[in-house]
Formats: C-alpha cells, sequence, structure tokens
C-alpha cells in the first residue's frame, strides 16, 4: 500500500482503546489478597493431606490430584507474590494474565489491556474508494495514553518511511514531554488538553507575563511574583513565583485568583512552560480546530469495525507478547478488508500498474497478503476455541 502511493501522507491520527484481556476479574489481587489466598492454601493442603494419611475411602481416589492442583496453585501464588513485589508502583496483580491490569472501560472496570492504533487516510484518487489504514499498533498496559505518542509516531515513520506533517490527538495524550518531542521532530501535534476549562479564566497562569530581565511574572491585575525556590512535584523540577500575600489580600481579584491569605498567588513553571504555551496558542487557530474535527470520523470507526465485526471484544491470548501479535493481526486484517473493498472498486488497476511499470508493487502487495492469510486463518480458528499458548509471530509489524 505505501509502495502504490495508497497511504494519505498529510494527516494521521493516533488513540487507544482498552480491550477486555482473556483473564476474569475475580482473580486480581493486591499484596494482602494474595497473602490471604495463600494462608487459604495452606489451610486446604493441610487438610487433604490429613486426610490423605488417614485413608479416607469416599475420598482415596481424588485426594492425590486434589493435592496436586492446591499445591502447584500454591507455588503459583508464591511466585506471584514475589513478582508483585518487584514491580515498582503497581498494586495489583492478575493470576491468570499477570501482565494485564485493571483498567476502566466503558463497561466499567476490567482487566484488560490498552490498544494503541495509528490510522491514516486511503490517498484520494479517482476510482479508488476512501478507506482507513492502519500504519503503526501496540499494546501495553499503561492505563495512561500519556507515554505512546512519541513511540507510535516513530513507528509509523518507520513503516511509512517518512513522516506525515500533521498528527492528531486526543486530550489523554497531553503532556509538555510529548510537544517538546514533537517540536523537535518538526511534525505538528494538533492535541488539546484537560484542562480547557481552567484555561478560560482570567487568572491562568497564561495570562501572567514575563519578565527575563527580573526573571519574575506580572498578574493581570499589575502585582508582581518574585522567583522564590525550585520544588519537585511529580519528579519534574519546577520554578516557584509567587506575590506577598499582603498585596494579593489587597487585590480585587483576591479569592478569584487565589485564596491562599498568607502566601499570595504562586506559579509554578516547568521547563516545558514555553512549549505549552505555544501549543496553545497553536491550538486557539482555526487550522488546528478545524483539523481536529477529522480526529473523530478518522480513527473511531477502525476501533468499532475491529470490535464490532472482526468480534475483537476479548483478547483470546494472555501475556503482553502474544497479546501484541494478535493486536498486529487484527490491524493486519483490517488493513486487508480496505485494500480488498479499493480493489474490488477499482477492477482495472491491475492493467493501470502494469502500464506505469508498478507491476513488482502489485506482486509485493500480492505476496505481503499471502504470507498474512495463514495465522491470520488461524486467529479466526482461535475465536472458537478455548483460549491456549500462542505460537502466532510475536512481530508487531502491520502488513500495509
Amino acid at each position: 500500500a505505501v509502495n502504490m502511493d495508497l497511504v494519505e501522507m498529510a494527516v494521521q491520527a493516533v488513540d487507544g482503546t482498552k480491550i477486555r484481556a482473556n483473564a476474569a476479574k475475580d482473580r486480581t489481587y493486591d499484596a494482602a489478597g494474595l497473602r490471604r489466598l495463600l494462608g487459604r492454601l495452606e489451610g486446604a493442603i493441610d487438610e487433604l493431606e490429613a486426610q490423605n494419611e488417614a485413608g479416607e475411602e469416599s475420598a482415596i481416589g481424588h485426594l492425590p490430584e486434589r493435592l496436586q492442583d492446591r499445591k502447584a496453585l500454591r507455588e503459583r501464588v508464591r511466585e506471584t507474590v514475589h513478582r508483585l513485589a518487584d514491580r515498582d508502583g503497581q498494586k495489583q496483580i492478575n493470576l491468570t494474565d499477570q501482565d494485564a491490569r485493571m483498567m476502566k472501560t466503558r463497561q466499567g472496570y476490567a482487566v484488560a489491556y490498552n490498544a494503541q492504533a495509528m490510522v491514516s487516510t486511503v490517498a484520494a484518487a479517482e476510482g479508488k474508494a476512501p478507506g482507513m489504514l492502519i500504519t503503526a499498533v501496540d499494546v501495553v498496559n499503561d492505563i495512561s495514553d500519556r507515554r505512546q505518542l512519541g513511540a507510535m509516531m516513530e513507528k509509523a515513520e518507520e513503516t511509512l518511511g517518512q513522516r506525515t506533517e500533521m498528527t492528531l490527538a486526543d486530550a489523554g495524550y497531553h503532556s509538555g514531554n510529548n510537544l517538546q518531542e514533537c517540536a523537535l521532530r518538526g511534525q505538528r501535534v494538533v492535541m488539546p488538553e484537560s484542562q480547557d476549562r481552567a484555561l478560560q479564566s482570567p487568572y491562568h497562569k497564561d495570562r501572567f507575563t514575563y519578565d527575563e530581565a527580573s526573571d519574575s511574572y506580572r498578574c493581570p491585575e499589575g502585582r508582581l511574583l518574585r522567583f522564590t525556590r525550585t520544588k519537585r512535584t511529580r519528579n519534574t523540577a519546577m520554578r516557584l513565583y509567587r506575590a506577598s500575600g499582603a498585596v494579593c489580600r489587597a487585590c480585587p481579584a483576591f479569592g478569584v485568583c487565589t485564596k491562599d491569605k498568607r502566601h499570595g498567588r504562586a506559579l509554578e513553571i516547568g521547563s516545558h512552560d514555553a512549549a505549552l504555551r505555544r501549543h496553545r496558542a497553536w491550538m486557539s487557530t482555526e487550522e488546528a480546530k478545524g483539523a481536529y474535527k477529522q480526529r473523530m470520523q478518522l480513527v473511531e470507526p477502525v476501533f468499532g469495525i475491529i470490535k464490532e465485526q472482526q468480534q475483537a471484544h476479548r483478547f483470546l491470548l494472555r501475556g503482553l507478547t502474544n497479546v501484541s501479535a494478535e493486536w498486529s493481526l487484527l490491524a493486519t486484517a483490517f488493513n486487508l478488508r480496505t485494500l480488498w473493498r479499493i480493489r474490488r472498486a477499482a477492477a482495472t488497476w491491475t492493467k493501470h500498474w502494469v502500464a506505469e511499470g508498478a507491476y513488482s508493487a502489485y506482486r509485493a502487495l500480492q505476496t505481503a497478503i499471502v504470507g498474512t492469510l495463514s495465522p491470520l486463518l488461524r486467529l479466526m480458528r482461535l475465536r472458537h476455541q478455548p483460549a491456549r499458548p500462542s505460537q502466532l509471530p510475536t512481530s508487531s509489524t502491520t502488513y500495509i
């Protein structure tokens, strides 16, 4: 598809969707829950061993097997306790799929994965049907999208062989670090932020004017805020600027701008503050607003088709590596669906390609399709069978 110039290079959209893991929610435990489960297992094993030694006739045929099951589960729980302790910041773990996380979905909380996709439109041309193509995919067990933007842009660039001019993303990806990274990459990003309501305040920190010579800020009412110290907020160094409490209490904006009677108004300025201000100015333009309207109609239908028509409401496989391979195959199936619609809508394509000397590109597409049919058929069969250890390819490549 890339070799045949089917991918629109002007705009791409990224988003993530939560897909349920092949694991029950009630198998998720915190450290205390695992210890309680381990205690219950120890008691059950002691009871079964006592029955086995007593040689109770009613249970003698089943006790050894039941003992082995309990002992195997005990070892598994012990390993899970140690694994949870080794994972910094993680408070819960699922016994069935230890890579999955408890995430909020539209149907409530569930054990799930965060599936990411970068989507571009099919390049508009006479005789070609409109549609979308997935140019990059990834699966993470991070509940937030904020740390995924840079990686997804790099994956899409690797697939396409060049950088797309503009990327559309929702507020879940917004951060100063992402904006700084996009600026360094030379790529424009259209991305709102979650504090839109706060931005409307006449006393938002963007309304304060910075004076580089004195390293100070002046508020909309003309009061001065001087640099006081550097503090750390969420492991990020922030420069703190403050006005005096007496000055703020005498200001007519007191109670709206700040309610701190003792210290007065404070501003916390991070290293990405300049990038945030530039992006807010860009997002206020008609060009950015018009571009952002394309995001939902570009990426949201892709997730709808994959979940509803391809029946991917829940992953069949377990473990991050296997789930990543499954998501890659689902994306490949989506792309093949788009290519088939294009091919069906333009029955004269083969002659057109031969005439232009692009027959080799056509053969390359055929080879890619044939190469993906076998694992795709296996995935379709798996959707009607219980999950089992994956023998699918572990690559996250998306064939387009």
